[in-house]
């Protein structure tokens, strides 16, 4: 469950409405930037697994640097950028090794298209660049990796099989204005083969998000 909330007590008054069936929370730029390693700690008191996703792209020191200060909050899930290279990734997956933090390695984003991907020097199509970029990420240590469950039965037929998979872009129905490109429905991607999907605006902006997580779990 994501939760893209600007406000911290709402988003830990919904997480303690929803722990019943809901095990991790996403913490991304948003509520990290509004409460920062609080709103971690606050999360996980209440026996909740957090995935934090700052998607870190920057030189390979400083990543390994922030990776370890994550490790440090006992996060169990943190997104690094594919993009940012072999050595970044090899120094994110270092600086995780041997803790309860497992990185991801974001592909390309499900907000993106095709001609996105040319108009910032990226060739080839997205389920090759996403193929290859996980790739490397597994060469490198990376244990798991985000992407669009549209791409998984690519990533199958290359047989790559990360420890995680997780899809984002996971959507009930279609939504006017929506932001996100490469959406699958809950039930279409656990089939494809991701390992954990993240849902946020459809519970977020529901009437009754309680019904709805307990509706998406049967």
């Amino acid at each position: 469950m994501a939760l893209d909330l600007f406000e911290v007590e709402a988003a830990l008054s919904l997480a303690r409405r929803l722990r019943e069936y809901v095990s991790w929370f996403k913490v991304g730029s948003q509520l990290f930037l509004r409460g920062g390693p609080e709103v971690v700690g606050r999360l996980r008191s209440l026996g909740a697994r957090v995935f934090l996703d700052l998607k870190f792209h920057d030189i390979p020191a400083t990543v390994g640097r922030a990776v370890e200060a994550c490790v440090r909050m006992e996060v169990g899930f943190l997104t690094v950028h594919a993009l940012g290279g072999r050595r970044m990734l090899t120094a994110a997956a270092k600086a995780a090794a041997g803790s309860g933090t497992r990185v991801l390695a974001v592909t390309v984003l499900t907000s993106l298209e095709e001609e996105e991907l040319s108009e910032i020097g990226v060739s080839g199509g997205i389920t090759e660049r996403v193929c290859s970029l996980a790739a490397l990420a597994g060469e490198c240590g990376v244990p798991g990796i985000v992407c669009s469950a549209r791409e998984l039965a690519s990533l199958r037929k290359t047989g790559l099989l990360p420890e995680v998979i997780v899809t984002p872009g996971i959507r009930l129905a279609e939504r006017e204005g929506d932001d996100q490109r490469r959406t699958v429905s809950p039930r279409e991607a656990f089939a494809l083969g991701a390992t954990h999907i993240v849902v946020g605006r459809p519970v977020l902006e529901s009437a009754d998000p309680v019904k709805l997580v307990r509706n998406l779990l049967h």
